[in-house]
């Protein structure tokens, strides 16, 4: 048999938050938050005194409630309204976007009495309900009564019929809505027969300003700081007015206002800066719809001056804090600190004080890390140009920065970009030398080839390659001569029409000793416009048997010829196999050699062709050739 769950005594408040539920500062604006979202245009208010006896009331003209839907928002426990009623409401045809989102405002009629009332007119639908607190089996109860003359034809009343202590008197209520509810001229709050208006916002609470512009108009601004930040950032921000009228909504995001604060923090939770700049009204500024503002040359002007007016006046609101931080950061750092020079300790100060500047969101462990950061600049060779790399990247690109740190080590990723950076300019160096039909020093693609084994296969990627300039002799001795410009390279051939290197690794036994050549890697490279033909491929085969006549290497040894060239002959472009199959001698073309390094590169020379290290090795080579023909022009 089922049993339902039970209630304690103090679910409510549990769920709800004891401040709605006992302060009657924080409930009130709860309620008139709720006529907000209700889409009201006026919200009055009942406020009981020492002088009368009335009882707590608030009234709106909202939209109203039905039976059914007041059931169903009343008694679902933690309604979500946004995601059931929408982010907004249109009132005379203007979005508005709402406060509510979890339901918990409701239930401020409890600060005002041990039960409240709701009453709500809505297409005709007259309903009346107490809301009365319970345990057990409910956490509250609704009960239906006959409702009284309503005097509105649409809009909700919650009501006490009991008297209640509230604490506060009403002035102080004005003044809580003035702080919160004067961005938007079109809602209107009354208390006790009173509009509320700014004069009911105490002076320590509220600053006019004025900025005059060049042109003899005048943005009026006024700021509305609450002292205690609220729960959201609903109602603060930037609200512009134009001929007592507000334009959009007040927030921090609108035209870039939330560089200079962060939503989350209590500063944003804290001020409102009402601007009235009724000028634009006589420009193309302000939208048809009064959504927002055109980017006109005098919305411009007048957007650039609130900003700096806001921030220097966040900046001043917070230099106490920004002073405090830095004194702890300081603290922290002692150790590392103390080891800077004088020079360098001022540099490291001015530099975390204008960062405080900048980011007045940055909190006190970011400043910390930074901080931390900034001190092994200081200590290292390149100072403060890795901060002007960060600068010039967009906020995509450091995110993308900071997933990458989150998956490497810097160590391991700069190994890793180290070796691409060397494959890549390896194969850009080689792509412009051996498709240059003209060039001369064939025999200096010979150690390029060494560092690139790679491109012939995964199976070359080994380290334990080595050029074998024994092997080198043998195969320079089978023609005979002492070429011309050997360069005094002992690791490679240099023979009348191409270039051989070789390069091998050993073979160990069991104990680890040497016992032969278990792997050889011979590298031909002909000269531009001579053809690899069946001569070509044979002539590997000489060097290959002449090794093993010199017992260089022995016939188990797995021997692998690659014959490149511009041009190979139609009928040569299969592999030669000699010894069992143990040598093989492929022809391959330099365009197919610059293919399969590309391919083996994942394609990504073609995806990072323009980067920086490659145009610096370019415009080296250029220099290079251009020094060498102005060289030989003056021989």
């Amino acid at each position: 048999m089922e049993q339902p769950c039970l209630f304690g005594p103090n679910f409510l408040e549990k769920l709800v938050g004891k401040a709605i539920l006992h302060d009657p500062k924080i409930a009130i604006v709860e309620l008139v938050a709720n006529a907000w979202d209700a889409g009201a245009s006026e919200v009055s208010i009942t406020w009981p005194t020492q002088e009368n006896e009335q009882f707590f009331s608030i009234e709106d003209d909202g939209y109203g409630l039905t039976e059914k839907e007041f059931s169903s928002r009343w008694r679902t426990l933690a309604y979500d309204r946004i995601d059931n009623q929408g982010s907004t409401v249109v009132v005379n045809s203007r979005k508005r976007t709402v406060f509510g989102r979890n339901g918990v405002g409701r239930f401020a009629g409890f600060c005002f009495g041990d039960s409240y009332h709701v009453a709500s007119n809505k297409d005709g639908d007259h309903i009346e309900y107490e809301i009365r607190p319970g345990s057990g089996e409910s956490p509250f109860s609704l009960v239906k009564h006959s409702p009284a003359t309503y005097i509105r034809e649409k809009g909700t009343r919650i009501f006490v019929r009991q008297s209640s202590s509230t604490r506060i008197d009403e002035e102080t209520v004005r003044s809580e809505i003035g702080m919160r509810f004067l961005t938007d001229p079109s809602f209107t709050c009354v208390v006790n027969g009173t509009t509320v208006n700014f004069s009911h916002i105490p002076d320590e609470n509220i600053a006019q300003h004025s900025i005059e512009l060049d042109s003899g108009d005048v943005i009026e601004i006024v700021i509305i700081d609450t002292n205690d930040a609220d729960k959201t950032t609903k109602q603060h921000g930037i609200a512009w007015h134009v001929n007592g009228r507000l334009v959009g909504e007040a927030d921090w995001k609108s035209y870039g206002f939330d560089q200079i604060i962060d939503g989350r923090s209590s500063e944003a939770k804290r001020h409102t800066f009402i601007v009235s700049v009724d000028f634009l009204a006589n420009t193309d500024s302000v939208k048809k719809d009064w959504t927002g503002f055109n980017m006109t040359p005098e919305f411009e002007l007048a957007r650039d001056k609130v900003f700096e007016f806001v921030r220097s006046h966040i900046l001043g609101q917070t230099k106490q804090k920004r002073e405090r931080m830095l004194s702890n950061v300081k603290k922290a750092h002692e150790g590392d600190l103390d080891k800077l020079t004088p020079l360098r300790l001022e540099r490291w100060e001015e530099f975390v004080e204008e960062i405080q500047t900048e980011c007045t969101g940055l909190s006190e462990k970011d400043l910390l890390k930074l901080s931390g950061v900034l001190i092994k600049m200081e200590q290292s060779d390149t100072k403060y140009s890795l901060i002007n790399k960060l600068h010039e990247l967009n906020s995509d690109q450091i995110d993308n920065l900071h997933d990458i740190l989150s998956d490497w080590s810097l160590d391991l990723a700069k190994e890793v970009l180290d070796e691409l950076q060397m494959r890549l300019k390896l194969l850009d160096e080689l792509r412009e030398r051996v498709l240059d039909v003209n060039t001369r020093e064939v025999q200096d693609l010979q150690p390029l080839f060494y560092q690139g084994l790679w491109i012939f296969g995964p199976e070359y990627e080994t380290i334990e390659f080595t050029s074998n300039e024994g092997m080198t002799k043998v195969i320079q001795g089978l023609f005979r001569s002492d070429i011309k410009g050997s360069r005094n390279r002992p690791d490679f051939a240099i023979l009348p029409d191409s270039t051989v290197g070789s390069y091998s690794y050993h073979r160990y036994d069991d104990d680890g000793a040497e016992v032969g050549i278990d792997r050889l890697v011979v590298v031909e490279l002909k000269k531009p416009g001579i053809p690899i033909s069946t001569d070509e491929k044979g002539q590997c085969w000489r060097y290959v048997s002449e090794l093993l006549r010199k017992g260089l290497i022995s016939r188990d040894t797995k021997v692998t010829c690659f014959v490149l060239g511009s041009e190979i002959d139609p009928f040569e472009r299969d592999a030669r196999k000699e010894n069992n199959d143990r040598c093989t001698i492929q022809p391959l073309d330099y365009q197919v050699v610059i293919s399969r390094a590309k391919s083996r590169l994942l394609k990504l020379y073609d995806r990072v062709k323009g980067a920086p290290f490659l145009e610096e090795q370019r415009r080296g080579n250029e220099v290079s050739k251009q020094n060498v023909i102005e060289f030989e022009r003056k021989a």
